[in-house]
C-alpha cells in the first residue's frame, strides 16, 4: 500500500519546482518563438495576398491595354486600307484620263498625218496624170 510520509511531499515539491523551472526556462521561450513565427507567417501571408491582388490588378490592366492596342491597330489597318483604296482609285482615274488624252492626241496626229498624206497623194496623182497624159499624147500640156 502507499504510505504518505514526508518523502511524498518532498517529491511533490520537487516536481512543482521542476515544473516551474521548466516553464520558465523551456516552455515560455518555445511558446514565445512559436507565437513570433505565427505572427511572422501571418504577416507574410497578408503581404502575399496583397501582392497577388496587385499582380491580378496589373494583369487586368495589361489585358485591357493589350485589347485597346489591338483595337487601335485594327482600326489603323482599316484606315490605311481605306486610304490605299482611295489612292488606288485616284491613280486609276488619273491613269485613265491620261490614257484617254494620249489616245485623243494620237488620233488627232493620225488624222493630221492622213490629211497630209492625202494632200501629197493628190499632188502626186495630179503630177502623174499630167505626166501620163503627156506620154500618151506625146506632147507637153
Amino acid at each position: 500500500m502507499i504510505e504518505i510520509n514526508v518523502s511524498l511531499f518532498i517529491q511533490m515539491a520537487n516536481f512543482l519546482i521542476f515544473l516551474f523551472l521548466m516553464n520558465f526556462v523551456l516552455y515560455r521561450p518555445i511558446r514565445r518563438i512559436v507565437a513570433q513565427r505565427k505572427r511572422l507567417i501571418s504577416e507574410k501571408q497578408e503581404a502575399i495576398q496583397g501582392l497577388e491582388t496587385q499582380a491580378q490588378g496589373a494583369l487586368l490592366e495589361y489585358d485591357r491595354r493589350l485589347q485597346d492596342a489591338r483595337r487601335k491597330g485594327a482600326q489603323r489597318i482599316q484606315e490605311l486600307k481605306a486610304s490605299g483604296y482611295e489612292q488606288e482609285k485616284e491613280l486609276l482615274r488619273q491613269s485613265s484620263e491620261q490614257t484617254a488624252s494620249t489616245v485623243q492626241q494620237l488620233r488627232q496626229k493620225i488624222q493630221e498625218d492622213i490629211a497630209v498624206a492625202r494632200k501629197e497623194l493628190k499632188q502626186q496623182v495630179k503630177s502623174f496624170s499630167v505626166e501620163l497624159a503627156q506620154k500618151i499624147l506625146g506632147r507637153k500640156i
